[in-house]
């Protein structure tokens, strides 16, 4: 079993990213580490499932970490003994303590995370102290229902782009993604699973949607990213919006057709493809059900009253 201490081989240096495999082990069974400011770490880790892996990870005491499965499993063990199972495209927030904690691969499965690692000497005082109330050393684990980021995030912050500006960039969308997991920690403060709060749920998703817009998104990833059935996740949707999650979809790829079309030049087929919708004429269909007016009729209106 090896003693894993991620800070030791943490890049110092902003920018800066390394690559680390472990002794004996697979190629493929690596962690890449990427510096990004002072106080904060990316890490994404491959496990390969050649073999089983069973390795103790203890970090500084004063970490907060976020974790998203992107595939396979793995276990997790805290010191009190108590087992987590992370898999499933689930979202985990951990309260290190300067606790160890024992990982486990099992052989045939394999598993793929990214980490986010922050120092909580830069939360404000009262956000860091609501955090450990929310994770006493006695549940330092909480699973989350914020999902997996979106294809196009995750390629944004797994990008090799590692100037001033980009390193803003990735800050930002990590500490975006800690303030939605801390948003949710403090809207349910003493569940073991923050699994109810609709409205996060929700605005999750529905996130989740506007991102994916172009794209042709199919009701198992939503399913895997809400962490329940697609008929549970209707019926908060029906509960909170009026609607389904498509119809949800729907509504977004219409209302943002329609402000493009008001306030740009853009044609309607470019328009078409970044919101989702086949063709110009399907935009303009679906144009015509929700406004009575066609595409081009709405962009000389728009341009007349302006």
């Amino acid at each position: 079993m090896n003693l894993i201490e991620p800070h030791r081989f943490t890049p110092v240096e902003a920018g800066t990213t390394a690559t680390v495999t472990l002794p004996s082990l697979p190629r493929k069974t690596h962690v890449d580490v990427r510096r990004i400011t002072a106080g904060l770490v990316l890490a994404c880790s491959h496990f390969s499932k050649d073999m089983r892996q069973d390795d103790i990870v203890r970090r500084p005491a004063g970490d907060l970490l976020l974790t998203f499965n992107l595939s396979g499993r793995m276990q997790l063990v805290g010191h009190n003994g108590t087992a987590h199972e992370i898999g499933g495209g689930q979202a985990w927030i951990i309260r290190t303590g300067g606790k160890p904690l024992q990982r486990i691969v099992e052989k045939g499965e394999g598993c793929s995370n990214i980490v986010i690692a922050l120092a909580m000497s830069r939360l404000d005082p009262a956000l860091s102290d609501q955090f450990e109330k929310a994770l006493p050393a006695t549940r330092p684990l909480r699973r989350l229902r914020l999902p997996v980021p979106g294809r196009a995030e995750l390629d944004m912050l797994l990008d090799e782009r590692c100037g001033p500006a980009a390193l803003l960039r990735k800050e930002g969308q990590c500490l975006a993604l800690v303030g939605h997991a801390l948003e949710e920690l403090s809207a349910c403060p003493g569940s073991s699973v923050v699994a109810d709060h609709r409205t996060l749920l929700v605005s999750r998703i529905t996130a989740l949607l506007s991102e994916r817009m172009a794209d042709t998104i199919t009701m198992p990833e939503l399913e895997r990213a809400a962490g329940m059935s697609h008929v549970t996740l209707n019926h908060v949707f029906r509960a909170e919006t009026g609607m389904t999650v498509f119809e949800r979809l729907r509504m977004l790829r219409i209302e943002t057709a329609e402000q493009m079309i008001r306030y740009t030049d853009r044609s309607f087929t470019d328009i078409a493809a970044t919101c989702g919708f086949a063709d110009a004429s399907h935009l303009s269909n679906a144009f015509r059900k929700r406004f009575g007016a066609t595409a081009s009729e709405w962009r000389r209106r728009g341009n007349k009253n302006g």
